[in-house]
């Protein structure tokens, strides 16, 4: 029998890592490949980027491909790359364009070997060409090729950021720095403006970081709802993974974490609590209603990814100097509208306040999913009980309107978390290939 066509929509680091789990589990598969994206594979939004102040937020053995092998990555680092900066305290923080190299050398050996067909080319859209479970899928590309699948895997990483509030100021407004992930906007800051920084997580302590390295003098504003910049990375050792018990509300949740945490976050201690928590959070998640899930992420979830997304110890030396020399502030604020005033921005707050700087940076994440939306319109997919991406089942499939699941149809990535859980780190991204890899197998 003939080995089923296979496309993969997106050529981020799920594709790279499901190439790599296909390569072990079903070889056979590779040559009937089709991978959709537009840039290099294995890179995507979070490691195609050219500038060293960019860290990975994890030490490099968090980072996994393998799960059965953890020191991969750390090992291959330490025969490859000379970055005597990547060595703190609480491990071995290496540059992410580093990661994306590493990945490219974990594929060079599958694509030389391997008839892989890369399509350089965005997808608009895809369709059933059938109502069966199991139906074969039509691509189109964004200059109209159309593309027959037998299995597809959706795979689109993150979309790049918009603004999240009005802007009344041109599109192509150089003062406003829409979005920073390939770290190539430094040379449109100059080092005495003044910086307004939306959004307060982890892009924003790259930006930070960068702005720092460039020896930067203006004043720095982050302006994010919390009030609070993430805390760092401590020398934390895995532990036993906790017990939950049975947990059917958000309240229960709650509640059994609280039970384990303390109350200084800042603690060797604290983190590794956290971290067992982590281990078997998202069965915990998946056993509550859609409603108790909402109720959740609306009260717990954003305190919850401050406390996940720990940054690395360089981007958080960078900051808390700034902040101690006043050249850095944190507002608590939400941005309700971007404007001119006189030769510089306005920034005015949902409370009212207005913040004038000289450039604004977008930093607040990834926006909707063009494509996962038209999906959705055509009645194609189920959208996710929380946040904007669909819903899918345990093993990854995705699940129609009626909530039935499609065969032939699968989804890895972030945009399985409303579903699935905590769904962003490369790890678990990587467990998701090897799941779909064995199924497809």
């Amino acid at each position: 029998m003939m080995p089923p066509t296979i496309g993969i929509i997106g050529d981020g680091f799920g594709a790279a890592a499901l190439v790599l789990h296909l390569s072990q589990h079903a070889p056979e598969y590779l040559d009937k490949l089709i991978i959709f994206g537009t840039g290099t594979l294995g890179s995507g939004s979070a490691y195609a980027c050219a500038t060293p102040d960019y860290k990975l937020n994890v030490r490099s053995d968090v980072m996994r491909i393998w799960p059965d092998n953890p020191g991969h990555f750390t090992a291959w680092a330490k025969q490859h790359l000379d970055d005597g900066d990547a060595h703190y305290f609480a491990g071995d923080f290496y540059q992410r364009k580093d990661f994306a190299r590493y990945v490219t050398t974990c594929l060079a050996d599958v694509l030389q070997t391997q008839k892989i067909t890369q399509i350089l080319e965005r997808v608009i859209s895809a369709r059933a060409l059938s109502d069966s479970p199991d139906t074969r899928w039509e691509v189109e590309t964004e200059h109209g090729a159309l593309y027959e699948c037998d299995h597809l895997i959706l795979a689109t990483g993150n979309p790049q950021p918009t603004w999240p509030c009005s802007v009344g100021l041109p599109d192509d407004d150089n003062r406003l720095i829409q979005s920073v992930w390939r770290g190539d906007w430094q040379t449109s800051v100059s080092a005495h403006d003044d910086v307004n920084i939306i959004g307060g997580g982890l892009t924003a302590m790259d930006v930070i970081y960068a702005l720092s390295q460039a020896g930067h003098k203006g004043q720095i504003k982050v302006i994010t709802p919390n009030g609070m910049l993430p805390p760092v990375q401590t020398p934390w050792t895995v532990k036993p993974a906790f017990k939950w018990p049975i947990c059917r509300t958000a309240r229960d949740v709650v509640q059994a974490a609280r039970s384990v945490l303390g109350q200084d976050w800042t603690q060797i201690s604290w983190q590794e609590s956290f971290e067992t928590l982590r281990i078997g959070l998202n069965d915990v998640y998946q056993g509550l209603s859609g409603i108790e899930r909402r109720r959740l992420m609306r009260h717990f979830g954003g305190w919850w990814m401050l406390a996940r997304f720990r940054c690395s110890p360089p981007t958080h030396e960078a900051a808390c100097a700034l902040q101690e020399s006043g050249q850095l502030q944190v507002v608590s604020g939400r941005a309700l509208s971007l404007d001119e005033h006189k030769t510089n921005i306005q920034l005015t707050l949902l409370d009212g306040a207005a913040l004038i700087s000289d450039k604004v940076i977008n930093c607040t994440g990834p926006a909707g999913d063009a494509l996962l939306s038209s999906m959705m319109d055509r009645g194609l997919l189920h959208p996710s009980p929380v946040g904007s991406g669909m819903s899918v089942s345990a093993s990854l499939e995705c699940h129609r309107p009626d909530m039935s699941p499609w065969k032939s149809l699968s989804a890895i990535g972030s945009m399985t978390g409303g579903s699935l859980g905590d769904i962003v780190a490369a790890s678990s991204i990587a467990r998701q290939a090897l799941l779909v890899a064995q199924r497809l197998a």
